[in-house]
């Protein structure tokens, strides 16, 4: 093997170490996944205790019209349509607007000043973090749970860190399950960008899948 190749390849190989060791070693890397234009409708799946003015089957639209990614957050607003009845059609033109702002440190995004549509990836240790920092939140995976006396919220996002069902229980908790579950709102028929990922993690791995294919070649053309 000629040095010129053997030096290739050490520097793939430092790369995905370093990539992953970053990762794992190191403080996570968190990304923000949504991009503007997603447009996300939420609808009420269960409602035996609803919000005033709020019946199963109702739903409103949120659609990303900005996000301006600032040193310790990013900022996200968008346009709001508000609830409709199901099967009333959406107006042409939003009827609100509405902004969020994710922290990148998850310790730094405190429970009263967010909405929680959003969050940022890799999503489960996010929450983790975000749970540490706040009091009466705890989390497990893409679940977040808030505690507030014999009430138990839950929030549940998908890989991308968008929100995907809310859940409002009474006389329950996250160590004593039973209790009733008085409201669902689930997200519905709604675009998101790609599957969430893990950024050092991929590259990672994509190095070392090179330094393999680089290796393979080189014994066969040697045969």
């Amino acid at each position: 093997m000629e040095k010129k190749e053997k030096l290739i390849i050490v520097i793939l190989f430092s790369l995905s170490l370093s990539a992953i060791l970053t990762n794992v070693l190191g403080q996570t890397i968190y990304t923000f996944e949504v991009k503007e234009g997603d447009e996300f409708i939420f609808t009420v799946t269960l409602a035996t205790m609803s919000p005033p003015g709020v019946s199963l089957g109702d739903r409103y639209k949120i659609n990303i019209t900005d996000i301006t990614g600032e040193s310790d957050y990013f900022e996200v607003v968008f346009d709001i349509w508000d609830w409709i009845s199901q099967g009333e059609p959406f107006n042409s033109t939003a009827d609100d607007w509405g902004w969020e702002d994710v922290y990148r440190n998850p310790s730094d995004y405190r429970a009263n000043l967010g909405t929680f549509y959003f969050v940022l990836s890799p999503v489960s240790d996010y929450l983790d973090a975000f749970a540490e920092a706040n009091y009466g939140y705890s989390s497990s995976g893409i679940k977040l749970y808030e505690s507030f006396e014999l009430f138990l919220y839950t929030y549940i996002y998908d890989l991308n860190g968008v929100l995907f069902k809310y859940e409002a229980a009474t006389g329950i908790t996250e160590a004593e399950p039973g209790g009733t579950v008085m409201y669902v709102l689930s997200r519905t028929g709604s675009s998101s960008g790609i599957p969430g990922y893990d950024l050092p993690i991929l590259i990672g791995l994509t190095a070392i899948a090179g330094v393999s294919i680089i290796y393979i070649v080189k014994k066969k053309m040697v045969k």
